[in-house]
């Protein structure tokens, strides 16, 4: 199933859309594809995988520490391609969004990585250091390609910027709801509301926040404002808390799934 078409059929269903992060590769590709049909199982609606880079982009200490974990353990980028082509071929129709340094694509170059990312299975694709407007035709040709190109919006994106974004963003628009990196907060930010409800005036594309949302009761107050809730510390966090109890397979994937469960109950229950 397509972005759009999920987020059409969340809107018939007056719900917001469950996007949970995992780490690719931590601890190690196996786990992170029970994790992801897990997830699914328990109510994703949208599972977004971040591949392990060494030098990070907005990521906080929990998910670099993951993308580490995955580093020293040998992750290379070939096999979470084929991760997914098995997870597509075991019947997994939930869709799935790379989460990628530039470094990475321009590695391969950008129409190859597109092309091994449509050929595995995925729907979506977020380059956090390539900004909306500085990136050339790269929108254009992952429509071809067959996959929706998603860009950031910060809080402190000024209005001209927020036009860019919001006019080339593709799937949906992914709000950065704090200034900083990633990490769980205690409290939401007060304007979150009013920077979401200023996005959806300026284009029909799906809003989705992320950065900082942990617990069920943020994931619902999200909810009652965007398109879709993305958490990603809180649940690679719960990866962390497994390993140090030396959990590994089934257990590793319960100790997880238990939040998943969670918010994505809260999340469905609050429109």
């Amino acid at each position: 199933m397509t972005l759009a078409a999920t987020f059409q059929r969340l809107k018939s269903e007056k719900r917001a859309a469950f996007i949970p992060f995992f780490a690719a590769g931590d601890p190690d590709i196996p786990t992170t594809a029970a994790l992801i049909k897990a997830a699914a199982a328990a109510g994703a609606d949208i599972i977004e995988v971040g591949v392990p880079f060494s030098d990070p982009i907005a990521d906080g200490p929990v998910i670099q520490a993951a993308f580490h974990r995955a580093l020293d353990k040998g992750f290379k980028v070939a096999p979470l391609f084929d991760m997914a082509t098995s997870l597509r071929a075991g019947g997994l129709k939930t869709p799935l969004v790379c989460m990628v340094s530039y470094s990475l694509v321009f590695k391969r170059s950008l129409d190859a990585f597109l092309k091994s990312c449509k050929d595995a299975g995925f729907n979506g694709l977020i380059i956090p250091d390539l900004p909306a407007g500085y990136e050339g035709d790269a929108s254009e040709r992952a429509t071809a390609a067959g996959l929706d190109l998603i860009f950031l919006i910060a809080p402190t994106t000024p209005p001209d910027r927020r036009e860019i974004i919001a006019q080339r963003s593709r799937g949906f628009i992914y709000y950065v709801s704090v200034t900083g990196i990633t990490g769980a907060r205690t409290v939401l930010p007060e304007d979150l509301g009013d920077n979401v409800r200023d996005l959806k005036k300026r284009t029909t594309t799906p809003v989705c926040v992320g950065f900082g949302i942990s617990k069920p009761d943020q994931a619902a107050a999200v909810s009652a404002v965007a398109d879709g809730v993305i958490v990603g510390s809180a649940l690679v966090k719960k990866v962390e808390e497994a390993l140090s109890q030396k959990l590994s397979g089934d257990a590793l994937v319960q100790h997880v799934t238990g939040l998943v469960g969670e918010l994505a109950a809260a999340v469905h229950g609050a429109k």
